[in-house]
């Protein structure tokens, strides 16, 4: 061989040790786990490629050629299998038994070839010379065997020149197709030159194997989140990470989970997921913002509270980026800001809304909404109770009628139920006519009503309505609170009786 052809072999041979120096890499996943093995055969027919050469006992030299048979075929199923596993598609179990099968005929055939020469048309006694072997023809089955290699690797090649065209209509990337492209239709073409026409002195079809397997190798290692972050030492850093992490690729599949990840939600990565499907299975577990505000202000004490921060991660040669998606359990501080948001905006006595809350709705109505009407209460003789009865009776009273209130407010979120403070509270009402208003007065007074002086509520009420009217607010707050000033002048009779049967309640119970 000429010095060109030694530096040619000698950097394809490093091309093919390359991945067997990082063989951890086809670790990182499913999809990539029999490369190693295509790696391993590879790196084999480049050896006894250059024994071949450099040996003087031709029988050897003999064998050795012969060897590459089962290699080359080993190598194009390895390839077809791989392929599959990439795209992660099943490989039929009675087609592994065939692929099988067919190796045990290769590998019997070809060391037997001395006896029938159906391979190479030459036996080892007639060798003097690596020339001779190179100048030896070749017998049928080694076409038969050929025509079986090229139809596998047709079928694997084929298949992933398809996924990278999907790819290029799909991301624009364009690199992977027209590499795979040109190496294949370079190599095919260089192999018929060589079987047909002229002999080179290295193989080419070994030449193309190398090629395109690195091309391969290349566009995965580029590509994959996995092997960059292994290749760049971060696999130890995120894997004992604390925090719940995921790792996605360009396209939304989940590459990569933190432990605390899998733990929590009983994920693995062995099946391509995505991003929002996963997502929207934590869903049912897990409250997850970005942003505090569209956090709902009901506090759900079933689910975790998840902060989720996203980072870009670019890819190299492709304008579309990974995404590092990092969440915070922020469940105890939710927990915290509801409990003070509560406690800001409810009485914690009838857990109703207060008077902070009523307030903070004021702007709110105002603005959104041109029919609303303000209820207004006031419960007759809360300082009797608390008077001839003491404090709990009147609390009693209090807790009593807020829970009325719930009762016909909880299930309608137009209906909103606030305690103004002392005896007084406010019904806000959104979209009602004055039908509804005065069915839900009508069945406050139905809940209110016992014929147990002690347990019966009194109560005066007075509303006003802004029928698209424009009115303001205040003007409507104050025209129900003027009603209810009429109608609480009107009941001094009720609460007359209210005070004898107190007054004689009382002083039956310090007597008895």
């Amino acid at each position: 061989m000429t010095v060109f052809h030694w530096l040619l072999y000698i950097f394809l041979a490093v091309l093919t040790l390359i991945p067997l120096v990082r063989i951890d890499l086809f670790n990182v996943s499913e999809k990539y786990k029999t490369f190693k093995y295509l790696s391993m055969v590879i790196f084999v027919w480049s050896l006894i490629i250059g024994l071949r050469i450099v040996l003087t006992n031709y029988t050897v030299v003999y064998y050795l050629s012969l060897t590459i048979n089962p290699l080359i075929y080993s190598f194009t199923v390895l390839t077809l299998i791989s392929v599959m596993h990439f795209l992660e598609k099943r490989v039929p179990r009675i087609l592994k038994v065939i692929f099988l099968t067919i190796l045990i005929l290769e590998i019997v055939l070809s060391y037997t070839n001395a006896y029938h020469q159906l391979i190479l048309q030459i036996v080892p006694e007639n060798i003097s010379s690596y020339q001779d072997l190179l100048n030896a023809e070749y017998g049928i089955l080694f076409y038969v065997h050929t025509a079986i290699c090229y139809l596998i690797l047709i079928i694997g090649l084929g298949s992933i020149i398809f996924r990278f065209y999907r790819n290029l209509v799909r991301d624009k990337d364009i690199v992977p197709f027209v590499l795979m492209i040109v190496s294949s239709f370079l190599g095919i073409a260089m192999n018929i030159i060589h079987i047909f026409v002229v002999e080179f002195v290295i193989d080419p079809t070994y030449i193309t194997v190398v090629a395109v397997i690195t091309l391969l190798y290349l566009i995965f290692l580029i590509r994959d989140l996995n092997i960059i972050l292994k290749l760049g030492n971060n696999e130890f850093i995120l894997d004992n990470l604390r925090e719940i992490f995921l790792l996605v690729n360009h396209r939304g599949i989940i590459v990569a989970a933190s432990e605390e990840f899998k733990n929590r939600f009983d994920f693995t990565c062995d099946h391509q997921v995505s991003f929002n499907e996963v997502k929207r299975k934590m869903s049912e577990k897990t409250v997850i913002f970005e942003d505090f505000c569209s956090i709902d202000s009901k506090f759900d004490n079933s689910k975790t509270y998840l902060n989720l921060v996203e980072r870009d991660i670019k890819l190299p040669f492709l304008k579309q980026k990974g995404k590092f998606y990092i969440f915070y359990d922020d469940t105890d501080n939710q927990r915290n800001i509801f409990e003070l948001n509560y406690v800001m905006t409810h009485d914690l006595m009838t857990k109703l809304y207060n008077r902070n809350h009523f307030e903070s709705l004021e702007p709110e109505i105002e603005d959104n909404y041109d029919n609303y009407a303000l209820i207004m209460f006031d419960l007759d003789g809360l300082k009797l109770f608390n008077d001839y009865l003491g404090h709990e009776a009147g609390d009693e009273l209090l807790i009593r009628f807020s829970k009325n209130l719930t009762h016909i407010t909880k299930d309608d979120d137009n209906l909103t139920a606030i305690r103004m403070g002392g005896d007084e509270f406010l019904m806000i009402a959104i979209n009602k006519d004055m039908n509804d208003i005065e069915e839900l007065i009508y069945e406050l007074k139905s809940l209110c009503i016992d014929t147990d002086p002690l347990k019966n509520i009194g109560f005066s009420y007075g509303y006003a309505q802004n029928n698209f009217l424009n009115l303001p607010f205040k003007r409507v707050l104050r025209e129900a609170d003027f009603k209810l000033y009429s109608m609480k002048a009107s009941r001094r009779e009720q609460k007359e009786t209210l005070t004898k049967y107190l007054k004689k309640f009382s002083k039956d119970n310090l007597t008895g």
